[in-house]
């Protein structure tokens, strides 16, 4: 049975479909609230406005569910408590759209209605959905929390649509130190080391940077042989900059199809 390490900048699960005998999670950064980005996503107006939601980690940071790694409070203070006793995604938004299945199992299981799924992956996706608004994008209100992490540059685009966005950063990321690795996760990084997974599958690029820090930052041609999987093509070409090679991409961005593809596709050779 080829083995798949799952590498994810946060979130300590993979959805039951996504995992497996076969397949190893490794969380490569801390999650930490923002509260200050997380008021003032509930300071904004919903009524008849749409909101875009990233990740499942947005929807827990939002929900003040807990820190997604398990053992931090996701949010404190007041709008901790005001996202614990109010149901940020129960509000008034016009629509709500989910970039991936996954986050949008996540947003209707926190009450939201009118969940919208982006086609494409990534943010590609969400300005793609949004450009197809019926008249346009004028005057339109979008609310896009987001992580540190998260490139500005497509709301910038919807801005230069003359759409109205507030893109609060509400969690930021911070990459694990190897001294915080639990000896089971010691284990998963000597078992990758000596050839004991067959391929990896990366749920972004900070995942992937943090995981190299991990190993030491080594140059791409001392990895071992692993086929390796993303989930968009963003993430592919930025992975492919950085010398792995030309990684697995599936149809759509999920990790169950990610997985999918892995398991069928021919192991690298050295």
């Amino acid at each position: 049975m080829r083995r798949i390490l799952v590498l994810r900048s946060g979130g300590s699960d993979l959805p039951p479909e996504a995992s497996g005998p076969d397949v190893s999670l490794l969380t490569t950064h801390e999650i930490l609230p923002v509260p200050a980005g997380i008021a003032e996503a509930f300071a904004f107006d919903a009524r008849g406005a749409r909101i875009v939601v990233s990740s499942r980690v947005t929807v827990k940071i939002l929900l003040g569910g807990g820190d997604p790694l398990g053992d931090r409070p996701s949010a404190s203070g007041e709008a901790g408590a005001k996202a614990t006793s109010t149901g940020f995604f129960e509000r008034e938004f016009s629509q709500v759209v989910a970039v991936g299945e996954e986050t949008a199992r996540e947003l209707q299981r926190a009450g939201a209605r009118g969940v919208v799924v982006s086609g494409m992956p990534g943010a590609a996706g969400v300005l793609h959905l949004l450009r197809e608004t019926p008249g346009g994008l004028s005057g339109a209100r979008i609310l896009w929390p987001r992580g540190s992490d998260a490139d500005l540059a497509p709301v910038e685009e919807l801005r230069g649509l003359g759409a109205s966005v507030v893109a609060p950063v509400v969690y930021g990321k911070r990459v694990r130190p190897l001294t915080s690795f639990s000896p089971g996760e010691r284990e998963i990084l000597s078992a990758f080391w000596s050839g004991g997974f067959g391929a990896v599958a990366v749920g972004s690029l900070a995942a992937l940077d943090g995981f190299l820090q991990a190993l030491g930052r080594p140059a791409p041609h001392a990895l071992p042989p692993v086929r390796w999987g993303v989930l968009g093509p963003e993430t592919a070409r930025a992975v492919s900059v950085r010398g792995i090679g030309a990684p697995a991409v599936p149809g759509r961005a999920r990790f169950a199809d990610l997985i999918d593809l892995l398991r069928k596709e021919p192991a690298r050779t050295p």
